[in-house]
């Protein structure tokens, strides 16, 4: 019980403690990023920041420079992996997400050119590039290259139908291939990373 609301008074106090020594979010992030010996505690106050806003930009992201968010953070998930660009304008309730699945010809994360413009909701998905000055629109779902100068805008659904479907989400854990399943990590010893 102590614990907990000395946690509750302490995460505050080190985030803006944090803030304040790197110069923002953004130094925070940078640090994170070149530091040799990251501490598991350094990483949790930078989650912190973005959990507030239900969000989560991945530490290890690969940011140019600092993107504009015109309407803030909220619902914001920007993979691990990514590569941004500067001068990018990413509004409210975008994934710039990886895809996991194993042996998937976009398995990977998204590289993102300059001057991109994302609308809400808008989701970019596995290893595709995206070009300098493009604009992807709201709600648009985007999983293959963009050339540069151009527009990705949303279209109707098409479902296709497929068997033996494996869905499971996959990971690289401590050097090995493991995937997700009734709430734990397993091994996949049939799988070579």
């Amino acid at each position: 019980m102590i614990r907990k609301i000395y946690n509750r008074l302490t995460s505050p106090v080190l985030l803006l403690f944090f803030l304040i020594k790197y110069n923002g979010i953004w130094g925070l992030k940078k640090h994170l990023l070149h530091c040799t010996n990251v501490k598991d505690r350094d990483i949790q106050i930078y989650d912190t920041f973005f959990s507030r806003y239900g969000s989560w930009i991945g530490y290890n992201s690969l940011i140019a420079g600092e993107p504009c968010f015109p309407h803030g953070y909220y619902g914001v998930f920007i993979s691990g992996g990514a590569k941004i660009g500067r001068n990018v304008v990413i509004f409210q309730h975008v994934t710039i997400g990886s895809n996991a699945l194993y042996n998937n010809k976009n398995t990977g994360s998204p590289t993102i050119g300059d001057n991109v413009y994302i609308g809400a909701g808008a989701k970019i998905i596995g290893n595709i590039i995206i070009g300098d000055n493009c604009r992807v629109g709201a709600n648009a779902v985007v999983y293959e290259d963009m050339l540069p100068d151009s527009v990705a805008v949303q279209s109707p659904t098409r479902i296709i139908q497929k068997s033996n479907l494996d869905n499971r989400f996959y990971s690289q854990r401590n050097g090995k291939l493991v995937y997700f399943k009734d709430g734990d990590w397993i091994e996949d010893n049939d799988k070579k990373i």
